[in-house]
Parts: C-alpha cells; sequence; structure tokens
C-alpha cells in the first residue's frame, strides 16, 4: 500500500522513486536522501542493534533495517546511507570510522563527502569553499570542521551534544571498508483466505531482547530489567510498533481456504466438518507462514524461562478410531529437521493448545505439519486451526497522515504484475552441519569457523564450489532467483581473483552467471558482497545455485521466486482498515472493500487536524466454494 504523502519503503527503488527524489542528483541529492534518514518522523532513530537469528551477526539489510526494527547503531546507519546513496546512482560511497563512531562518505563531484546519519549532521569546508561538504579526511585534518562550523547543517547533531568532544573523535588514521550490499530481503506478502495481518504504530510490549542488548547494557550502565525495548534516547519519542498475523481458515469442504492456503498436503482433503484423512495410513498437510516482518514475542527478563505469547496455535482435532493419532511439528528453517510438539492419540475430540515463541522468536518463516496416522478414510478430521503470530514492525514504515485527502493505492504482484511468491535460503557459515543440510554438493571446502573466513579451498589455487538446490513447491514453477555472498577481499600484494554465483535448472549445467566479481583489493583484508538475481527464461521445477571461489567466504543466501497458480484462480475479497487519532481526541475509522487485485485500488481518506495513524488492519476473507458472482467493489 502506498501513499502520495509519504516514501514507499517496499523496496529500495520505491523508496528512492520518491517525488523528494525526482529530478535531483549531486549534492543537492545528497543532502535530500541524508534528510530522508534523519528525519523524526520517516527515518531511523539509535537503538541497539538487532541481530540475525541464525548468525547472530548484525542485521544490514536494509529492508529489514526499514521496516521491522526501525532503528540503527551507527555502523549499520552509515551501511544503510551509503547503501541509499550507491542505489541511487552516485558513483561510489564507503564506511568510515572515527574513534567509536562509524560514518560513511559519498562520492561525487570529483571528491568525497562525509555524512553522519546517526548523530545527524554533515560539515561544510571552511571560507572561501563553504559551499562544499567535506570530507572524512578533510575532518581529520581540521576537526575545529565540527567544533567551529559556520554554516552548520539542519539538523546538525542532537541538542546538547559537545562538539568540542565529537571534534576529539577525528583524532584517528583513516580507515575506510566497502559497503556491504547484502539485499536479500523482500517486502512481498501473501493473504490467504481466512488470514488477517495488523500492523501497528504503537505496541504491546513484543520486542526480542537479542543476545547483545546485555552486553549494552553493562557498557552504558543500563539496569537490564529497567530495559522496556528499542526507544529514541534523549528528548525524542520513538519506539517499536508491533503486529500481527492471525490465520483462521475455513477447513470443510464448503470453502477453498484450504486448497488455497496449505503448502501440501498428502492423503487429505475438505469434508463436511474439516479436513479428513482420504485413506489409511500416514496423511499429512503443511501450513508455510513466511512473514516479511520478523516474529517476536514478550522478551526474556532476569529470571523467565523462556519467551511467550508470539506464537499461539489452536486447532481442533477429532479422531474416531482407537487406533488414531495425530502429531504436530514444527520447522523453524525449512531446511532442518521437524520437531514434534504436541501429539495424541485415541478416539474422541482433541484440542492443542501450544505457545511455539520459544522456537520462531527472531526468524522470519517457520511451518506446520499435521501428521495423522488413520485406520481408514475419515477417521481423522481437523476441525479448526488458529495460529496467531506477533511481529515487529517500524512504526516510520507505515507512513503518515495529514490533515485533508490522504491518496492511498493498493498494489498487487511483484514489480512485473505477477503473482510470485518467494522463499529465503540463509545458511550458517559456523557450522558445518547446517550447510551440509542445506546444499546438494560441496566440492573442495574446508570449514575454519573459527576465524572470519568460514570457508577456504581445502585445495590451494582451486575454486571450491557450494551448490543449492531448490525445488518448485506443487503450486507452480520457478521463475526467479537470487544470490548474495560475502568474501574476503586481498591485500594490495595479493594475486588477484575473482568470485561468482551463477543458476542452472540441472546440477549439470549449463550455468548462466548471477554475478561474476573480482576480489576486491583491500588494505585491511576486509569482507565485501556480491550479489545478483535473474529473471528464468522459461518456468522451472528446480533451480541450481553454484557458488565459487578461492578466498575466503563468509556467509551466502539465496532467494528463489515461484508463480503460485492459485493466487489468480481463488480470489478472496480483501478488505483494509485504517484507524487515526485526531487532534480532538477522536479515533476515526476507515474501512475499504476490494473485490478486484487485477489491477491497484485506489481510494482516499480524508482527515482531519493533526491525525495520526494508528493502525491498518488486512483482511482477506474465506472463499466459498461456490462463490457469489453478483460481487463488486465497495465501501464501508
Amino acid at each position: 500500500m502506498t501513499s502520495q504523502r509519504h516514501a514507499d519503503h517496499s523496496s529500495l527503488s520505491a523508496l528512492l522513486a520518491d517525488k523528494r527524489f525526482a529530478g535531483r542528483g549531486g549534492e543537492d541529492l545528497a543532502v535530500a536522501i541524508w534528510r530522508f534518514l534523519v528525519d523524526p518522523e520517516e527515518g531511523v532513530y539509535h537503538f541497539w542493534p538487532a541481530t540475525e537469528r541464525l548468525t547472530d551477526h548484525m542485521v544490514y539489510d536494509p529492508l529489514k533495517l526499514l521496516n521491522c526494527f526501525g532503528w540503527t547503531i551507527c555502523s549499520q546507519n552509515a551501511n544503510l546511507l551509503a547503501l541509499l546513496y550507491k542505489e541511487a546512482g552516485f558513483e561510489d560511497a564507503r564506511v568510515v570510522r572515527v574513534d567509536g563512531h562509524t560514518i560513511m562518505e559519498v562520492f561525487y563531484g570529483g571528491a568525497w563527502h562525509l555524512f553522519d546519519g546517526d548523530l545527524q549532521a554533515f560539515h561544510r569546508r571552511h571560507p572561501p569553499h563553504h559551499a562544499s561538504i567535506a570530507s572524512y579526511h578533510d575532518c581529520i585534518a581540521d576537526p575545529a570542521l565540527i567544533s567551529q562550523q559556520r554554516n552548520p547543517s539542519d539538523p546538525y547533531y542532537p541538542r546538547g551534544k559537545d562538539l568540542s568532544r565529537t571534534a576529539k573523535l577525528y583524532e584517528v588514521e583513516p580507515w575506510t571498508t566497502p559497503v556491504f550490499d547484502e539485499q536479500a530481503h523482500t517486502m512481498d506478502f501473501v493473504l490467504r483466505p481466512g488470514e488477517r495481518l495488523i500492523r501497528s504504530t504503537g505496541n504491546e510490549g513484543m520486542w526480542i531482547r537479542f543476545g547483545n542488548f546485555d552486553e549494552y547494557c553493562q557498557r552504558w550502565n543500563h539496569d537490564p530489567a529497567a530495559l522496556k525495548g528499542p526507544a529514541e534516547g534523549g528528548n525524542g519519542t520513538r519506539t517499536y510498533g508491533n503486529g500481527l498475523w492471525t490465520y483462521e481458515p475455513k477447513l470443510s469442504a464448503k470453502y477453498r481456504d484450504f486448497e488455497a492456503g496449505v503448502w501440501d498436503a498428502d492423503g487429505l482433503a475438505p469434508g463436511e466438518d474439516g479436513v479428513a484423512t482420504v485413506r489409511a495410513g500416514r496423511c499429512e498437510c503443511t501450513f508455510d507462514f513466511d512473514s516479511p516482518w520478523v516474529y517476536t514475542s514478550r522478551p526474556v527478563l532476569a529470571g523467565a524461562a523462556r519467551p511467550k505469547g508470539g506464537c499461539l496455535v489452536n486447532a481442533s482435532v477429532r479422531l474416531t478410531d482407537r487406533a488414531a493419532s495425530v502429531q504436530v511439528q514444527l520447522a523453524v528453517d525449512p531446511d532442518v529437521p521437524w520437531r514434534t510438539v504436541w501429539r495424541t492419540k485415541g478416539r474422541g475430540k482433541h484440542r492443542a493448545r501450544l505457545d511455539l515463541t520459544e522456537h520462531v522468536v527472531n526468524a522470519y518463516r517457520y511451518r506446520l505439519r499435521f501428521v495423522f496416522n488413520s485406520a481408514r478414510a475419515g477417521a481423522c478430521v481437523l476441525e479448526s486451526l488458529s495460529v496467531r503470530s506477533a511481529i515487529l514492525v517500524a512504526p516510520a514504515s507505515l507512513g503518515r497522515l495529514a490533515e485533508g485527502d490522504n491518496p492511498l493505492t493498493v498494489r498487487f504482484g511483484d514489480p512485473a504484475g505477477e503473482p510470485t511468491r518467494r522463499w529465503i535460503v540463509d545458511t550458517n557459515f559456523l557450522d558445518a552441519a547446517d550447510v551440509a543440510a542445506k546444499t546438494c554438493r560441496i566440492e573442495n571446502l574446508r570449514f575454519v569457523p573459527e576465524s572470519d573466513d568460514r570457508i577456504v579451498p581445502a585445495e590451494a589455487g582451486r575454486d571450491y564450489e557450494i551448490v543449492f538446490r531448490l525445488d518448485a513447491p506443487a503450486h507452480g514453477p520457478i521463475v526467479g532467483v537470487y544470490a548474495f555472498g560475502s568474501f574476503r577481499s586481498r591485500a594490495p600484494e595479493d594475486a588477484d581473483g575473482r568470485v561468482s554465483a551463477c543458476w542452472s535448472a540441472s546440477e549439470d549445467g549449463p550455468w548462466t552467471p548471477l554475478f561474476e566479481e573480482p576480489v576486491k583489493e583491500d588494505a585491511n583484508r576486509w569482507h565485501f558482497s556480491a550479489q545478483g538475481a535473474a529473471t528464468l527464461p522459461a518456468p522451472a521445477a528446480a533451480v541450481f545455485v553454484k557458488f565459487a571461489g578461492r578466498v575466503g567466504m563468509k556467509t551466502a543466501k539465496v532467494r528463489a521466486h515461484w508463480l503460485d497458480g492459485r493466487v489468480r484462480e481463488i480470489r478472496p475479497g480483501l478488505s483494509v482498515e485504517h484507524a487515526w487519532q485526531e487532534a480532538d481526541g477522536c479515533w476515526k475509522m476507515h474501512t475499504e472493500t476490494i473485490r478486484s487485485t487485477d489491477r491497484p485500488h485506489e481510494y482516499v481518506l480524508h482527515c482531519g487536524r493533526g491525525a495520526r495513524l494508528g493502525w491498518i488492519t488486512m483482511k482477506a476473507a474465506s472463499v466459498p466454494s461456490e462463490p457469489d458472482r453478483g460481487a463488486g467493489a465497495g465501501r464501508r
């Protein structure tokens, strides 16, 4: 959903297409992008860094930072701003460091220019060159550019900041590193029949207590028990937002919800009272829960055993035979073994009430599988299912409302208008077993988890190869693929080399490049990133992605896009509800009903003075087996 009154956070290209950047270039564009990131409503605020669940690395993916979290520490902020500049077409951008702080600079007009998005400042050079923004090396050579700035930016550091102490941060030897350009994440999502998504600018106390938070509490003398979640410091008021996925399909044969929403099923079909076994023996069905917003919970505090309340599953099962049984299984990462989280057997009606929060917190995808052991057809019935999953939402990503008319547009499909869905394979190169479980072939590979080079060639002078296989689900073929890798750069005296990723519809090739990059030169030998994407010339039942190189590799991610044929065939009605509060304290609501997803749907919210968005709810209705032919678009 997009608005003319705020930037679209769904992709970097959409963000940079905002009208505030249109027609700008050089310093004018550089300052405009910086202003976006420091904007008190649309930008990000400073707080301790979020980390990835699988690897415990800091989150650097720009779409996660902008849409899930909304806060960054200085190194994340610098990398994010540099990425925005590179995506906007600037010649180059890089991350730089001063004493205890990380910033970035961008290259345009034949020179480097320093911008600080975290402490919210840039520095103009002294007269007679005061029209030009200073570089990193300018500030190191003359820290008075910070402490005695004659033409300060707006804003220029937080109010009350000791500029003399800030200037001393620049009394260092120069230190630069390449931008870490990881863009594996997307904000694509699908609402299945019977599914609802709420995203709120407020919160319900659901946040993630990342593993590094205790370290930061100790560093800044903060009582860990008093931590109430990410929040802007100083006089700022920004904090985190929450949301909730609710999936409650109607499972009987009167509706098509099961057909449209199940990932796969074997030996089960909708019946009179729910999804029933159609044969004797093992029968199973799997539901996939893929969210672009990270799953969250009420956090673990001092003395608490486990996070709770973030992922609640309620299911009703009827077994009509003494020998019948059922298991509920969970896979937080679809490429690792399943775990059984509930089981029962024997004649009767059984209800599973599960809190799976501890397993899914800080993940973006999980699957639930119901496994029945049926003595005969109809002996086991899944009568009802309710799954509620809490998420973290960056409030700024939801946009802002203004007095008067607020035009909004709901768009469907991928950038090409196709109903594609995505899945991402992430790997932990600290764990050889994890890599082995997610790949179909590895050659000439040696694991060195104790170093920053997680993998290196087993035999020097020959490429290692890591091959992933992605199989299309039953409901449609793969139509696109993306690959990302992080590699060790080379010292100036080292020999040249290359790293690459390519794809094929067969493990034996032929292979088509996704990226092929020279190993970057860096005196500090920091890791650099490489990525590439391709639209397949023809839909494929399986895709293979191969990484190759002779330098250390730290991580890899693969993303596939597949075409879900059910989306065009089974079309639930969609309702979008907005709730906002106006200056007089009154809450207003508007519900928009959308019957067709063939084209963008436009509508207008009319708001009074001081309107502030509360939440947005999107709900896909259940789909009857015989839909009403007279449905049309309307409003309430």
